[in-house]
């Protein structure tokens, strides 16, 4: 049956898509370590990336983590005092697992791109031979080569634009403005590049096209749809808030036994059994973190494959046209 132009599907699309996530639980693994290169809820990747260049007031050690910056910074230091040779051999380490990291990062990001076009088609679950016949070396690098262009781009806007915000005098009235307007301008900017992104990755890694023409197709459906895809963006993070919220709420159900536990060994004296409720409930935390980041990184990009699939096949028009029109209409 035809889909009416003015029908929406954003509630089937997102329904089919946490149902595909759920049933595809073989890919949360490679979900959770393709999110450090995208999570596909572009609003939330573009608050993250502006936080620095937006706040002029945020140290930058202390956005990357704080004690985690203060620790490889003293680290840093004693090998450096150690000598020439531990400072090229710690150097080359790093690296290497850097570029290790990196590489599974892309490799998993690959695996989850074409495993979702397939998910998408089929409801039984990808064995390990369907998920190996995904990695192919031209895919990996066109996916690699996307995820530089667009990193690269987002931090010179988002980056440039923050340090002409901190050079504003934003005590005097007109240099709060520019800076309002310069904030928002460079928050849209990263919005599209962000939409542009996914919707390339998708282009390079579902339909085996080259980066160009991923680039040119992402742009395209971009321009003819860029309020549904604003929409869509707008959903994913409202959902994703809604699942970080359901995923607080389920840490804070799973810690109170755990605390309660320690709580008895604290009582008792229990020395070994604190050890062990602590080792089991930081065990149980992480556990459930990786599920909930690999079920929601999974869920984005099934939304976002959906959305090509839906735009590629029918008429689509944006809830905000079609609200509006009617509006109008009724007048």
């Amino acid at each position: 049956m035809k889909r009416a132009p003015n029908e929406s599907v954003y509630r089937p699309m997102l329904w089919r898509a946490l149902t595909t996530a759920w049933a595809h639980k073989e890919l949360w693994a490679f979900a959770l370590l393709a999110g450090f290169a995208s999570t596909g809820v572009v609003v939330n990747d573009v608050i993250q990336q502006a936080q620095i260049a937006l706040r002029p007031e945020m140290n930058i050690t202390s956005a990357f983590g704080g004690n985690v910056f203060a620790f490889f910074q003293n680290y840093a230091s004693l090998v450096i005092a150690s000598g020439t040779t531990n400072v090229v051999w710690a150097t080359l380490g790093i690296l290497a697992v850097i570029l290790s990291f990196g590489f599974v990062v892309v490799l998993c990001q690959q695996i989850l791109l074409v495993a979702m076009h397939r998910a998408v088609h089929r409801k039984k679950r990808l064995t390990s031979r369907d998920l190996l016949r995904t990695l192919h070396h031209h895919h990996f690098l066109r996916i690699l080569g996307v995820d530089l262009l667009f990193h690269v781009a987002i931090f010179i806007v988002l980056g440039g634009g923050g340090l002409l915000i901190r050079e504003l005098p934003l005590s005097v009235p007109a240099g709060g403005a520019t800076a309002l307007l310069l904030a928002a301008a460079t928050l849209f900017v990263g919005f599209v590049l962000n939409v542009v992104a996914m919707l390339t990755l998708i282009a390079v890694g579902q339909e085996n096209v080259s980066i160009v023409r991923g680039l040119q197709e992402g742009v395209q459906r971009l321009l003819r749809h860029p309020l549904v895809a604003c929409e869509v963006a707008l959903l994913l993070f409202a959902t994703n808030l809604v699942m970080t919220v359901t995923y607080l709420f389920g840490l804070t159900v799973l810690g109170i036994p755990i605390g309660l536990l320690f709580a008895e060994t604290l009582v008792i004296g229990s020395y070994s059994g604190m050890i062990a409720v602590t080792v089991i409930g930081m065990i149980l935390a992480v556990l459930f973190t990786l599920f909930a980041a690999g079920i929601m990184t999974t869920f984005t990009y099934a939304c976002w494959t959906l959305l090509v699939e839906y735009l590629d096949r029918a008429p689509f028009i944006a809830r905000v046209h079609h609200y509006t029109r009617k509006v109008l209409t009724r007048r």
